[in-house]
């Protein structure tokens, strides 16, 4: 697991063991969601949800945005955000925002009041599944109101979330034909 692109390309993600539901984003997926992002994430605000070890939002610190808040509950990946955050500050020798909290996406975000250029969602496939319009209509909700603006959900194969108003499908990146195989749907504000 590693940088992709930026000024912290190429150095290598701390994962910590024993975290067993972590399912990191590939590099070949990550290259693909920041490609069709282009210079959107040049000074962005970020929000990485499910964050995992934080590779989407330690990714776009990379490629020069400016924030972003990474949410995991699970401390021993939280730890590793902070770690990948420290390696890619001192790869890319800039200064920016990286704040973690270690809580539940849910409860967070009822206390978050705060609008975002750019939201990462990577849960668990079987929480996709089951609650994939729930997540991305409690999470649009926090994006900018800007035809800029963008929301990145991965999903399992070729699933398909429904959109809520204000919302639609901008593109759908990865290998579709794989029933399990992670791909990326990206969401704008109409």
């Amino acid at each position: 697991m590693r940088i992709t692109g930026g000024k912290a390309r190429g150095i290598l993600l701390t994962v910590p063991n024993g975290v067993e539901y972590l399912r990191p984003a590939t590099d070949f997926l990550r290259e693909a969601v920041f490609s069709s992002l282009g210079t959107k994430t040049q000074g962005a605000f970020v929000l990485d949800l499910f964050a995992g070890i934080g590779s989407y939002g330690l990714e776009a610190l990379s490629r020069g945005a400016d924030a972003c808040v990474f949410v995991e509950n699970n401390r021993l990946a939280v730890g590793a955000i902070e770690n990948n955050i420290r390696d890619v500050k001192k790869s890319a020798a800039r200064n920016f925002n990286g704040k973690v909290f270690c809580q539940d996406v849910f409860l967070w975000s009822e206390t978050c009041d705060v609008k975002f250029d750019i939201i990462f969602v990577d849960p668990p496939y079987n929480m996709v599944e089951n609650r994939g319009e729930e997540l991305l209509a409690t999470f649009s909700r926090f994006l900018k109101p800007s035809e800029e603006s963008r929301m990145v959900i991965e999903v399992p194969g070729s699933y398909k979330i429904n959109t809520p108003d204000g919302i639609v499908e901008v593109r759908r990146l990865g290998r579709i034909g794989h029933s399990r195989q992670p791909n990326a749907l990206i969401y704008g504000k109409k």
